[in-house]
């Protein structure tokens, strides 16, 4: 009896300390590369996947995180897959330094076309650009006045400039998806003939400031869900026989 309950205390400790380290607060820091070693990597991402808080990886790939023993961290950077770490069956201690190898994402997925593709940072750098449309105010007044007149006159060339610069940045806009639709039909993410962009880019509708501002990511399974639909709601519809 006594070597039951000896057995029964024992456990009992064995759980409650794993369970106590599984809660205790570990920080994890190290390096995030390719499988190459390379630590040249665009916008490195470092996520706790219970509290869906992380950060972005300093140049280099170098990160710190926060999280308890029994986290998952998620690590990803643009162009590859998503890596999991959990130090939850590592003998426990308060820090952690760890090198994380991405796999690219180019790896698995077969390439069907050939296309002049942009990288991501040179695509960002057209996205920055967009919505920068001259502002033009209104002035009420008598036309009577040479002053009024002259103002009208100066305020219609102001608009004749906005006017230019709105269809400038439609185009910039339409440019900068395309370039976007390239990469993601070179990965199989999406499988568009290019003669439905134009089609494609007005179903999507963005706006520049969703484009500008969304993630990659967020980017990326908005444009694929969006293609979804296209293509289905494309499918149901068939042209009329010629005669």
């Amino acid at each position: 009896m006594k070597k039951h309950i000896c057995t029964f205390i024992f456990s009992t400790i064995l759980v409650s300390s794993g369970f106590t380290q599984a809660n205790q607060a570990i920080t994890i820091s190290g390096k995030v590369t390719d499988i190459h070693g390379s630590d040249n990597l665009y916008q490195v991402v470092v996520v706790n996947e219970r509290t869906s808080e992380g950060t972005l990886a300093a140049p280099g790939g170098i990160f710190k995180i926060t999280a308890l023993h029994s986290d998952t961290i998620l690590f990803t950077a643009s162009g590859f897959a998503v890596k999991k770490i959990c130090l939850n069956d590592s003998a426990y201690k308060p820090s952690y330094t760890i090198h994380v190898m991405l796999d690219s994402l180019r790896l698995s997925l077969a390439e069907v076309r050939i296309y002049p593709t942009k990288s991501l940072n040179e695509i960002d750098v057209r996205k920055n650009q967009l919505g920068n449309i001259p502002k033009t105010d209104v002035y009420a007044s008598s036309a009577s006045s040479p002053i009024s007149y002259l103002y009208e006159r100066f305020n219609k060339m102001e608009q004749s400039k906005r006017k230019v610069a709105q269809l400038q940045d439609e185009e910039n806009r339409r440019e900068v998806l395309k370039d976007i639709f390239h990469l993601y039909i070179k990965n199989d993410i999406i499988d568009l003939d290019d003669s439905k962009f134009d089609s494609f880019i007005d179903y999507l509708n963005f706006s520049d400031n969703f484009i500008k501002n969304a993630t990659d990511y967020e980017l990326l399974m908005a444009i694929k869900y969006k293609y979804e639909a296209f293509e289905n709601a494309n499918s149901y519809y068939e042209p009329p026989a010629k005669h």
